[in-house]
């Protein structure tokens, strides 16, 4: 039944995202073609317009990605679609898994529409090289694997932000057992959370920087001597979110299983 479900709530999802991923892919092409047509202001002007364009659907896409699951979830749980919801032969784990999955498969399928976006608009083999430069510069004087510091970048980006949503998740349901101001509380309360998550991830850091001087020296200066404990660092910080993400999603569930009201 977790299937059916999730392919609901896919085509919620496609419904509303579609328009700003063929958006950004639009105006990608357009930015390309205008700027390839050289000596011509106007067209310039265009293309710098086509540029804006782009980059604000794609800031689009990962406001609305975020959005549009809260809402998602909101609706289908707690709103007039919750009637037919709570009828279906699916549990509440069930309910939650299939929004929590949704909505990491919307992100990273937003990600990659961005990704494709730039290399449309802008891919040029000299500035592909010169990319791979100013990356390898940054590499080779950490002395890590471009691969490794790359990925482990986006990951790290990628994590903060489901982070994020699912702080919204835990929001919703703590905001809706409230009589009133429901979306008030769980504003409120999905803000909290997700203070409380950095804290803790910043805190559990400290601990082990006691025990690291070069991962220390980043809470005491801006200077890292130690390339072994920029690599903690990323590690470490790459398992806390994750851990943080799914114990988040066990408590979720916990509450979320104690009742729903209904409006």
């Amino acid at each position: 039944m977790l299937t059916k479900l999730l392919k609901y709530d896919l085509k919620y999802m496609i419904k509303n995202m579609s328009v700003f991923y063929i958006l950004v892919l639009v105006f990608a092409m357009l930015t390309r073609i205008f700027f390839s047509i050289e000596d011509s202001l106007i067209f310039n002007i265009i293309g710098q317009i086509c540029v804006g364009t782009m980059i604000s659907m794609m800031v689009s896409i990962v406001i609305n990605t975020m959005l549009r699951s809260w809402i998602g979830f909101r609706d289908s749980v707690y709103k007039d679609e919750s009637y037919l919801t709570h009828t279906l032969p699916v549990t509440k784990n069930e309910i939650y898994n299939s929004k929590f999955i949704q909505a990491f498969i919307f992100f990273i399928v937003g990600f990659i529409v961005i990704v494709i976006g730039l290399f449309i608009a802008y891919y040029t083999e000299a500035r592909w090289l010169l990319l791979k430069e100013y990356i390898n510069s940054i590499t080779t004087g950490l002395d890590i694997s471009t691969i490794y510091f790359v990925v482990s970048i986006l990951v790290v980006v990628f994590l903060e932000i489901f982070n994020a949503i699912q702080c919204g998740f835990f929001g919703i349901i703590v905001g809706h057992r409230k009589n009133n101001h429901k979306i008030l509380f769980s504003v409120i309360f999905g803000f909290i959370i997700y203070i409380v998550a950095q804290v803790m991830v910043l805190g559990l850091m400290f601990i082990v920087a006691l025990f690291d001087e070069g991962l220390m020296q980043l809470f005491t200066s801006n200077v890292l001597s130690n390339i072994g404990s920029f690599k903690l660092l990323i590690n470490l910080t790459i398992i806390l979110y994750i851990v943080i993400i799914f114990v988040m999603s066990f408590v979720c569930k916990k509450i979320f299983n104690k009742g729903v009201n209904v409006e």
